[in-house]
């Protein structure tokens, strides 16, 4: 670790070394797991204590605003545990790490006891505890900013186990054969010709291995800006006839589109989303994938004596 003194005569973090690094991004790992809820577990929670409201917008088939519903519920909570995973996780810092505990005492002087002391009103305890937290953020920066970025890449990542998480979830109140690559395993999707990429297959891997044509194959990004054209490599690759690309995002172009239209991509979004294309054929809202296209996917195999593979 790099340890400057200042101007002022006072220690600074100015780096972490190897070994730092290693423990902290280890703590904030073991932290995180303890405090914060996996997404399977936040999107299944959020369902039990909201059943009533979210069974009503699944009768009435809003499947749009359901998804809505979910993930701004399952954010607010997310983040009432994050604030408890930022205290932990700070709190063993302080506890644990000399250089961060030494600066710290160097900053509570006895003018800044005094201060604090004598402070005649809350605003001016509050400027001698901003004075206080301001400089001794700065002077373990790099400690913070591990932190923010290990907390970026989490969010990301977290917000597409979330959406695959509500999927699955609306998959089992409405009852629909689902084989997801969450719950079965990367393994058994690679050994059936499918890639990382694919997230889901309807109705089922049996169903699949029979007749993949009637089958619908879904992956899932809460953005296509998530390189979805290694969608298109996966299509390639894998022999798949079509795939339906499920996502979150409102940024979408006509161009976007068109190359998807091109590969057989069909892309499956929010009604507000979707009525902005009306002359696209490649694009649906999640009502029409969940009540139209999915049991119109089902009935072929009920009516070609199948049904044994739902």
């Amino acid at each position: 670790m790099k340890i400057i003194e200042t101007h002022d005569g006072l220690k600074a973090v100015l780096e972490l070394d190897a070994e730092e690094i290693k423990w902290w991004r280890k703590t904030i790992g073991k932290v995180r797991k303890s405090t914060i809820p996996a997404p399977v577990k936040s999107v299944e929670d959020y369902f039990n204590s909201n059943i009533k409201t979210l069974d009503q917008l699944i009768e009435t088939g809003d499947i749009s605003s359901l998804i809505k519903n979910i993930r701004s519920g399952v954010w607010e909570t997310f983040i009432d545990y994050e604030i408890r995973f930022f205290t932990e996780v700070v709190g063993i810092l302080l506890k644990e790490r000399n250089a961060p505990i030494e600066i710290l005492e160097s900053l509570i002087t006895e003018d800044t006891k005094s201060n604090l002391i004598n402070s005649q009103n809350s605003s001016d305890l509050l400027t001698v505890i901003s004075n206080i937290f301001q400089d001794y953020t700065g002077r373990i920066f790099p400690y913070f900013y591990e932190l923010s970025k290990s907390q970026t890449n989490s969010r990301r990542s977290r917000a597409g186990s979330e959406f695959e998480a509500i999927v699955d979830q609306i998959m089992l109140r409405l009852n629909i054969p689902y084989a997801s690559q969450s719950h079965l395993g990367q393994r058994l999707f690679s050994e059936k010709g499918l890639g990382k990429k694919v997230d889901g297959v309807i109705p089922s891997m049996e169903a699949f291995n029979e007749n993949r044509s009637h089958c619908i194959i879904a992956t899932m990004k809460t953005t296509i800006r998530e390189r979805w054209q290694e969608v298109v490599e996966e299509l390639n690759r894998t022999n798949i006839p079509s795939i339906y690309l499920l996502t979150l995002d409102d940024a979408i172009t006509e161009n976007t589109l068109n190359v998807m239209k091109n590969h057989n991509m069909t892309l499956v979004t929010y009604k507000e989303t979707k009525a902005k294309f009306t002359t696209f054929t490649n694009i649906m809202d999640f009502e029409t994938f969940f009540r139209s296209e999915i049991p119109h996917t089902l009935e072929w195999w009920e009516k070609n004596n199948s049904s044994q593979l739902l």
